[in-house]
């Protein structure tokens, strides 16, 4: 009996080391295939990061740009408005040298005739007689002398 028990009972140590084995083999195999898909996950839940900090950079800068634009567009209200007080301004200039320029002949046309009325009526007739004489076009009879 001690020959057929040791032949079972190396039968069944061999049957046990081999399960043990095989199951530690599988165990190990389980286990390098979780860690591998342990690490692609840990790669796409980074990767899926990435890109929602690269989305809310982008919205970010997209803001940022819509606040330039509204600035820009405001800055293009002001420029039209700056453009309208300069087009009132130079009409304003200009009605403004027409009008003094104006006031300029009336004041010397006013000196004139204060020095013209500041004269003795004889100085005055003599003047006259000047403004009529040159006023008068030369006329040429045509006879001959």
């Amino acid at each position: 009996m001690p020959e057929k028990y040791m032949n079972y009972y190396v039968e069944l140590l061999s049957a046990t080391v081999n399960d043990i084995v095989l199951r530690n083999i599988s165990l190990q195999a389980n286990a390098k295939i979780s860690d591998d898909v342990i690490a692609e996950q840990q790669q796409h839940v980074q990767n899926a990061i990435e890109q929602q900090n690269t989305i809310n950079d982008l919205n970010s800068q997209i803001s940022t740009m819509q606040q330039s634009i509204t600035a820009v567009e405001e800055s293009k209200h002001q420029l039209a408005h700056i453009d309208t007080f300069r087009s009132e301004l130079i009409k304003a200039r200009k009605e403004n040298d027409d009008l003094h320029d104006y006031y300029d002949r009336l004041v010397t046309e006013l000196n004139s005739q204060i020095t013209y009325l500041e004269l003795t009526p004889a100085q005055r007739k003599k003047i006259n007689k000047i403004n009529t004489h040159e006023l008068s076009p030369i006329v040429k009879d045509g006879g001959a002398f």
